[in-house]
């Protein structure tokens, strides 16, 4: 089940994030980066999410059996190359390692693009690591695609080159 993110899921969505960083960032970004990111921060990160979040913002939760499995976090994009469009930004995607392959990645994109479209947002965009191939693919599975812009990101001291996604969002399809 997708749901709206609460004050009370703080700490498992920091778990999850710092357990999705650990399975998915291995060989990706340097083990020291890995290694500091911890709960402890992340609570500090996503607490900070709710004290300042506006309406042009999103934290939504896949809930399994009363779990957090995995977490979106979206809003207005904060690039600035789209000449005045209303774009939505996936800011964060995770879903914990123990709990790969079993839909709630899916559950989370179709809960993202629903509320983008609710919040009339015709077009989204994310960033990802240009190396990660299983967000890449999973990405293309759900029918977004490359649009040719790139960057190097700082990622706690390590550059890591990104590559961004994009896709159309069809706002009268709206639930």
């Amino acid at each position: 089940m997708i749901r709206p993110a609460t004050r009370d899921d703080v700490p498992a969505i920091a778990r999850v994030q710092v357990a999705s960083w650990h399975g998915v960032y291995q060989g990706l970004i340097p083990d020291e980066v890995i290694d500091g990111i911890t709960v402890e921060r992340r609570i500090a990160q996503w607490t900070a999410f709710f004290q300042r979040a506006d309406d042009d913002e999103a934290l939504i939760v896949a809930d399994h059996e009363g779990s957090v499995v995995g977490l979106a976090s979206l809003g207005v994009s904060r690039d600035d190359d789209f000449d005045g469009a209303r774009v939505g930004e996936v800011r964060a995607i995770y879903v914990d390692p123990d709990h790969w392959g079993h839909g709630h990645g899916r559950e989370l994109m179709v809960g993202v693009e629903d509320w983008l479209r609710r919040h009339d947002f015709a077009e989204a965009m994310l960033w990802v690591l240009e190396a990660n191939r299983r967000a890449r693919h999973f990405y293309d599975a759900a029918g977004w695609a490359v649009d040719g812009a790139s960057k190097i990101e700082d990622i706690f001291g390590a550059g890591v080159p990104e590559v961004r996604y994009r896709v159309h969002l069809n706002i009268d399809n709206a639930v």
